[in-house]
């Protein structure tokens, strides 16, 4: 199931957490204002970086985090999945990867009939 893994704004606070119901989570962290939110099936070891990589911003006993302006930045691109230190992006998606796929099929088809196949249909020819 989808998970919702966000960074919501309250005054010159920041909430780091991650919900299943994103609308609700909105609702109950009023006034604050989503600032980016990534949806992923396995939230916990993105949230587990993000807090490890604040821990020294954290008020103590909450999800809140007084952050730097860089360091909303850093979070944002890496929550809108613009990249960043430690996230990491597959190399190939969307038509690329359905390209990639069959071009690699097709290549692979096409070593194993040369190496595999013609020289034992040529012993008996």
């Amino acid at each position: 199931m989808a998970s919702y893994v966000y960074l919501i704004q309250n005054g010159d606070l920041f909430n780091i957490g991650f919900t299943n119901n994103l609308e609700r989570t909105r609702i109950d962290l009023r006034p604050g204002e989503l600032i980016a939110f990534l949806i992923t099936d396995n939230p916990e070891p993105l949230i587990k970086n993000l807090r490890n990589t604040y821990v020294d911003n954290r008020l103590p006993g909450s999800d809140y985090y007084r952050l730097a302006n860089s360091q909303v930045k850093q979070c944002r691109a890496l929550l809108e999945g613009d990249g960043g230190d430690n996230y990491f992006q597959p190399f190939l998606k969307g038509p690329s990867l359905y390209i990639f796929f069959v071009f690699s099929w097709l290549l692979m088809t096409y070593f194993i009939i040369e190496f595999a196949v013609n020289p034992v249909l040529s012993r008996f020819s």
